[in-house]
């Protein structure tokens, strides 16, 4: 009787064993790969010259008050057409490489600052690499 059961347990065990084993195996198909609407877009290659490098930096400060309502807000944010006004005054056509990072400066006080009000201030840095197109190339990828 015991060893029927151990039996009985020993079968569950393996069939469940095979079960995983066998759900687990899937195959991809690699070839097949486009997910968004720039994979069906014909992208013109245009060959460009480097004009330089743009840097941009900004300052954010929101000052909340009680609950965390905004009640006045300065500076900005770093968008893509300041970097692209930079580049124009440069003499460039566009940017590429773009990378913007911000960084919290602002002091926090847990648990007073939704009742007394806080002040969040972000800094923001931004680098491109300012371009100048020259003919498009004549072959499509």
């Amino acid at each position: 009787m015991y060893a029927r059961r151990i039996l009985k347990a020993a079968a569950l065990v393996a069939a469940q064993i095979v079960v995983l084993a066998l759900s687990a195996c899937t195959t991809t198909n690699l070839g097949i790969s486009k997910t968004g609407w720039s994979d069906y877009a014909t992208i013109a290659i245009k060959d460009y010259a480097v004009v330089g490098i743009v840097r941009l930096t900004s300052e954010e400060i929101n000052e909340r008050s009680v609950f965390g309502i905004v009640s006045s807000h300065r500076g900005s944010q770093i968008t893509y057409d300041m970097l692209i006004e930079q580049a124009k005054a440069l003499g460039a056509d566009d940017v590429i490489n773009v990378r913007i990072d911000r960084r919290d400066e602002s002091t926090h006080v847990p648990m007073l600052e939704w009742l007394i009000g806080f002040t969040e201030k972000y800094a923001y840095t931004a680098t491109a690499l300012a371009i100048t197109y020259r003919d498009a190339l004549a072959e499509q990828l």
